[in-house]
């Protein structure tokens, strides 16, 4: 017994594909930080995903990003397992800024950081966080 068939795969397919996109564009993609402030004192923001060891997003996910030594932000993915951060001081290098999550049954296997952007950019720093079950 045929439901759906084809055209329910093509529409799962095309939701799919613009969720993907929208979370790209909040996450970081085109237009990414028109809607913030543009303060000269702020460094670049901070963003990115929390997967599981399969590549899936985990929402819900326990998101800190702090200065060594300092203190920091803590948050929340969404649904998309997306999170984003404002920037500290631009006195503050990405290289002390370190990201870690959390997620009750999983435990941190890696963080991913995106190659950084040039010095006194207010372009955002992206981080995936990668999870493993067992935590």
């Amino acid at each position: 017994m045929k439901f759906l068939g084809w055209r329910a795969s093509v529409a799962s397919t095309v939701i799919g594909l613009a969720c993907i996109a929208a979370t790209a564009v909040w996450a970081g993609g085109s237009g990414f930080g028109d809607d913030d402030d543009d303060n000269a004192d702020e460094g670049p923001s901070y963003f990115g995903f929390v997967k599981d060891s399969n590549g899936g997003t985990l929402p819900d996910a326990k998101v800190t990003v702090a200065v060594k030594d300092r203190g920091g932000v803590v948050t929340r993915t969404d649904a998309l397992g997306a999170y984003k951060v404002p920037g500290f001081g631009k006195e503050i290098s990405p290289n002390d800024v370190e990201v870690s999550c959390e997620l009750q049954g999983y435990k941190q296997s890696r963080i991913q950081r995106r190659p950084l952007p040039p010095p006194d950019s207010k372009i955002p720093v992206e981080t995936e966080c990668v999870m493993q079950r067992g935590g």
